[in-house]
């Protein structure tokens, strides 16, 4: 017996979020990456990953949330404890906060390889993003299937009442 209240979700949309979404994860970390040079950085790299998250969710409704491996809360910790220690970091070693400094290493293959503390403050503000728009989503989700069981229960209820009401 087929469930009546179950949503049915596009085939094309799925297919399209599944060639999408490695896409948007790559664009998203470009964006991050490049954020101390020129326009981007965490905030809007964060914003690309988290509209993955979106589509995913969009496409797969709730289920497609619930199957992330990541919890939201953990990301958000990890990203804002990134972002405040290259901050305190630069506060203890220049005496200004968030004060940028520059790391040269010399590499065999590569070359010169620069590494800017500003990066490191990006990629923070990038994993917070990305779990404050998952914890939106799973707030969603949770909702949705809160909503989902109370119809199911009054759909219950109803037919219950019509059994009895048949004897």
């Amino acid at each position: 017996m087929s469930e009546p209240n179950r949503t049915r979700r596009s085939v094309v949309l799925t297919e399209t979020v599944d060639g999408l979404t490695p896409v948007l994860m790559i664009f998203s970390i470009f964006l991050t990456l490049r954020g101390h040079n020129a326009p981007g950085g965490g905030f809007a790299g964060g914003l690309v990953m988290g509209l993955a998250v979106v589509l995913r969710y969009l496409a797969a409704g709730p289920r497609g949330v619930r199957n992330l491996r990541v919890d939201p809360i953990v990301l958000i910790g990890t990203g804002l404890l990134i972002a405040v220690s290259v901050g305190l970091t630069s506060l203890i070693a220049d005496g200004s906060f968030l004060e940028s400094a520059i790391w040269k290493f010399d590499v065999p293959v590569l070359g010169e390889l620069k590494i800017v503390s500003s990066s490191l403050f990006d990629i923070g503000v990038h994993i917070l993003v990305v779990g404050a728009t998952m914890a939106v989503l799973v707030a969603l989700a949770e909702a949705d299937d809160e909503m989902r069981g109370r119809q199911d229960g009054e759909l219950q209820s109803r037919g219950d009442g019509e059994m009895r009401g048949r004897r």
